[in-house]
């Protein structure tokens, strides 16, 4: 949702950019600069989404171990319940 936002204000910047030039001069070059911070903007936003997906990667991996954990426990539990029944016998 950010990164259409960011894309949208990129085009519509660029549009009027380009829109307030004059023939003669190169857009290119009249809008260097703003392209050069779209272009920051768009570094950051990818690097923040890496960053996020790290930290879930991780946050899973945990969870996923924790869970592991959890069924061990378990099945010790019901292992020595199955002992107790057929020892009782």
């Amino acid at each position: 949702m950010r990164t259409r936002g960011i894309l949208l204000a990129a085009t519509l910047m660029l549009a009027g950019c380009a829109a307030s030039l004059p023939e003669a001069r190169s857009p290119v070059e009249e809008c260097r600069a703003d392209v050069a911070r779209l272009n920051e903007l768009l570094a950051a936003e990818t690097a923040e989404r890496q960053r996020i997906a790290r930290a879930a990667s991780r946050r899973e991996e945990s969870l996923r171990r924790q869970l592991e954990a959890m069924k061990s426990i378990e099945r010790g539990i019901l292992e020595r319940e199955e002992r107790m029944r057929t020892e009782a016998r």
